[in-house]
């Protein structure tokens, strides 16, 4: 029995996901049998009504669950064609704790199910079978465990044999059908029908209508077309009409019949049939409530091989798709527009979807829908309409087309500045063109402060022209390219104005993607400000918002190298390779200069917290590709971490090579840090402390940096034995590094027993920092590769008692001869140590597999062998490796 007071969470799967529940026919004739048997069944896990078309499953599954209903016995009625409402219901089943009796599932049409839902399915009856109650209605026998559970007197299969209308029953739906039938007629009907629902009810109807058990000679199927074929002819012009104008509506309204078919009274016909039980079945929840309506396959077929042979037919059907595409342009619905216009054969009406509405399809992911409007087109018919260049330069752009959209885009362009009047097709074109250009210019195709200013000046209107009015789709995604361009150009303060505006668009118009793009670029420009918890937020809101596997690579690889740094950040190392994995197999990690920069910097940190200083160095050799300077922001993050790296291997020259990068690119201030960090090493920890006070004290220092610089004041406060100077520093630090839990910044000093004691102190005292216990915490339980590696901070290097790791061995005696390796022999060397073939070894090292051939060469004739393992055991024995 079903728990009488059910939790809220399992309470919203009573309802049926779309509203709507099969709604039996007037001409119901109620088969206890079958109601019994189903009764039987659903207190088992499974119960299978496995029927070909026209055999009765939706009509008696109707039936069933009007009678439990109208009984108060609760019951879930799912479609198969909304698969997502079972997923719903699965997730909650896997939830459960199974301490309530499940309430029946109906699945009607359940073979439209995807596979993955079934294999779910099948895997919640193998593993919790008393967690679910499933009845499903089925042309042909799905993947479940049917057999197992059979054996075990936990399933029932309900087959077209147990659907056939018995006499008694078949009487009954005769008579409901045609009232004057003689006995004589109905034994006729049976006898040919054999109990075959939709034959019964085909035949009863033509006997009504011609006096005469009409019953032509054929197969099955031969069979029922031509009494279908009798049955539809009987039927008003004015009904058949509406059927030929309606039948290609997955589900109807009586509104939509209207509008397909012209006919005002098309709700009320759809009706009549439905009750008459003549294959159109009514969904509702309630006998008050507006029924949907949906036709039975073997009408929709019979009706699609008449306008085949009708061209009148075919003309009925053109007139209701283009009033189809008026209706659903109306509502708000591109998508279903665009495939009545194309089905309408109207070019007109679908170049006036595809340029109002190609943008919005575009970035809703739908490119197959809008490249089908594209087909539908005469050819040449954009030399005429070039308005369309602009969205078809996006179609190509999204679908990889590069050179396509390129040549698209300077098209667009031409045509833009050649406008002769500001009308809403030239407004849309040149949106599109601006948003092409901005696209181009990250590229190095176009000049991007040109591309910027053209497109802020259709935004706000030049000095001769107002701004342009654009649909709120073309005008978010115009805003997410204009600030994607702007962080590149290093603009982040308008970058984020238009993604304000961009995002307040994106959520007017509802637009799940595009509120998915404007949170993900904004990501990447609070990373770039050093904000790197609100960077995260905008990354995961932007997939709570467009979904994981929805969101286009273009958003997702910008969340998920955000994500990744924002682990790194908070020293969750696992976390980082996970995402680093994640964009690593993008291609937009190898084209988009943004990505493919911050995938370097999160694959150089995690190598070096990994103490693979080599391949980390190896990362940071070459800037990304990029069409021209790197941005700033970029710039200053790979200085940073090419300095750090230098430090820890002790290259003062690159170091300074460093500072130098930085200075140049307009970092002075972080320069100044760097300089300060390093001089310890030096000029002593004096003068270091006056370089990190004149540093910190500076405005608009970058986060990151400012944090971790205190952490080194901090530490060298606590060696001079100023222990109140360093307690006072230790909380500058904490407030510096608490509101983006910029935890790696302290990375590098948290060996150091210095710090980790004065975090302790500070957490377990009278007054301890509200983010010390955390700090702590997190840091004694790190400990940093790099160090293992060999790799030494400035503090360690000036640490008391200190010693350097000794240098890399080049030098050794290989069969009583005294051997010198060439630093980059060395380099191959460790490659081939590591199992690398050649083409790895170049990759690795930047040069050519001819070059690497060649100081093998060498190198084997150094060591006197002549093959890879006989050079690794002699580098082994001797001490080279």
């Amino acid at each position: 029995m079903t728990s009488p007071r059910p939790d809220r969470a399992r309470e919203q799967f009573r309802y049926p996901a779309d509203g709507t529940i099969a709604r039996p026919p007037l001409t119901l004739v109620t088969r206890e049998r079958l109601h019994s048997a189903l009764d039987l069944g659903v207190r088992s896990p499974l119960t299978m009504v496995v029927a070909p078309p026209g055999t009765g499953k939706t009509v008696l599954l109707s039936d069933w669950v009007t009678r439990r209903r109208q009984s108060a016995q609760p019951v879930v009625w799912l479609p198969g064609q909304a698969p997502g409402a079972l997923e719903g219901v699965l997730d909650w089943v896997r939830g459960g704790d199974g301490s309530t009796v499940p309430d029946p599932i109906v699945v009607d049409d359940a073979h439209l199910l995807p596979a993955a839902v079934v294999g779910e399915m099948a895997r919640v009856l193998q593993e919790t079978p008393h967690a679910v109650r499933f009845l499903l209605a089925t042309r042909y026998d799905l993947l479940l465990p049917v057999s197992e559970l059979e054996v075990r007197g936990m399933a029932l299969t309900l087959r077209s044999r147990d659907l056939r209308f018995n006499d008694a029953e078949a009487a009954a739906l005769v008579r409901a059908h045609a009232q004057d039938a003689s006995p004589a007629d109905i034994m006729l009907v049976q006898e040919k029908a054999a109990g075959w629902a939709a034959a019964l009810v085909l035949a009863a109807r033509t006997l009504q209508a011609s006096g005469d058990v009409v019953w032509p000679l054929g197969n099955q199927g031969e069979v029922l077309d031509l009494l279908l074929g009798e049955t539809l002819n009987t039927l008003d012009k004015r009904v058949q009409a509406m059927l030929l104008s309606t039948f290609g509506a997955t589900t109807l309204s009586g509104r939509l019949a209207e509008v397909l078919s012209g006919d005002s009274e098309a709700g009320s016909i759809l009706a009549d049939l439905a009750g008459g039980g003549l294959l159109v079945t009514a969904y509702a929840d309630d006998v008050a409530s507006k029924p949907l309506y949906r036709y039975h396959p073997l009408l929709v077929e019979l009706l699609r091989r008449r306008i085949a042979a009708s061209a009148d037919d075919r003309q009925l059907v053109v007139s209701a798709q283009h009033r189809s595409a008026l209706y659903y342009e109306n509502r708000g619905d591109s998508g279903s527009a665009l495939r009545s216009a194309v089905d309408a054969d109207d070019a007109a009406l679908v170049e006036r979807i595809l340029l109002g509405h190609g943008p919005e399809l575009l970035a809703a992911g739908k490119a197959d829908l809008v490249a089908v409007g594209f087909d539908a087109l005469p050819a040449a018919y954009l030399d005429e309409h070039p308005h369309l260049l602009g969205v078809r330069g996006l179609l190509r752009r999204v679908t990889g087309d590069v050179s396509g959209a390129v040549l698209d885009a300077a098209a667009a362009d031409e045509r833009a500045a050649d406008k002769a009047a500001a009308t809403p097709d030239d407004d849309a074109l040149e949106a599109d063109a601006a948003l092409l250009r901005l696209w181009r210019s990250r590229y190095g195709w176009q000049d991007v402060q040109e591309a910027i200013a053209k497109a802020r000046s259709l935004l706000t209107g030049g000095h001769s022209s107002p701004p342009a009015v654009l649909g709120p789709e073309r005008l978010a995604w115009l805003l997410i390219e204009l600030a994607a361009t702007e962080t590149w150009a290093d603009d982040l303060d308008a970058a984020l104005t238009h993604l304000d505006e961009a995002l307040v668009t994106a959520r007017m118009a509802g637009h799940h993607r595009l509120i998915a793009g404007c949170l993900a670029h904004q990501a990447v420009v609070h990373y770039a400000r050093g904000q790197v918890q609100n960077a995260a937020r905008s990354a995961q809101a932007a997939f709570d918002v467009g979904g994981r596997e929805s969101l286009p690579e273009e958003y997702s690889a910008r969340a998920n190298v955000v994500l990744g740094l924002a682990a790194v950040n908070e020293l969750d190392l696992d976390t980082g390779w996970k995402y680093h994995r994640v964009v690593a197999g993008t291609e937009v990690a190898g084209s988009d200069t943004v990505v493919a920069g911050l995938r370097t910097m999160l694959r150089a940190v995690l190598l070096i917290e990994r103490g693979r200083l080599g391949e980390a160095l190896t990362e940071l050799t070459a800037d990304p590709t990029a069409a021209g300077p790197l941005p700033s922001f970029l710039s200053r993050d790979l200085a940073l971490a090419r300095a750090w790296l230098a430090t820890l291997l002790g290259d003062t020259s690159t170091v300074g090579t460093q500072v130098t990068v930085l200075e140049r690119t307009g970092n002075s201030t972080e320069a100044g840090l760097v300089r300060a960090m390093t001089s310890m090493i030096s000029e002593g920890a004096e003068t270091a402390l006056k370089q990190l006070d004149a540093g910190l004290d500076q405005a608009g220092l970058y986060p990151p940096l400012a944090s971790a610089a205190a952490s080194f004041r901090t530490v060298l406060l606590s060696r001079t034995g100023d222990e109140t100077a360093a307690e006072a520093a230790l909380l500058d630090t904490l407030n510096r590094v608490t509101p983006q839990h910029m935890l790696h910044a302290l990375a590098s000093v948290a060996d150091d027993p210095a710090l980790l004691d004065l975090l302790r102190r500070n957490a377990t005292g009278p007054n301890p920092h509200p983010y010390a216990a955390a700090a702590l915490e997190k840091l004694s339980g790190h400990r940093s590769g790099w160090s293992k590696a060999g790799g030494m901070s400035p503090l360690v290097r000036v640490r008391p008692g200190a010693q350097a790791p000794p240098p890399r061995r080049l030098d050794a005696l290989v069969n009583g001869v005294h051997v010198r390796l060439t630093a980059r022999e060395a380099e191959v060397l460790d490659e081939l140590a590591l199992g690398s073939s050649y083409s790895e070894i170049a990759q690795a090292l930047f040069i050519t597999e001819n070059t690497v051939k060649t100081h093998l060469i060498s190198l084997y004739r150094k060591l006197g062998v002549d093959k890879r393992s006989a050079a690794l055991r002699a580098a082994r024995s001797t001490g080279l490796l």
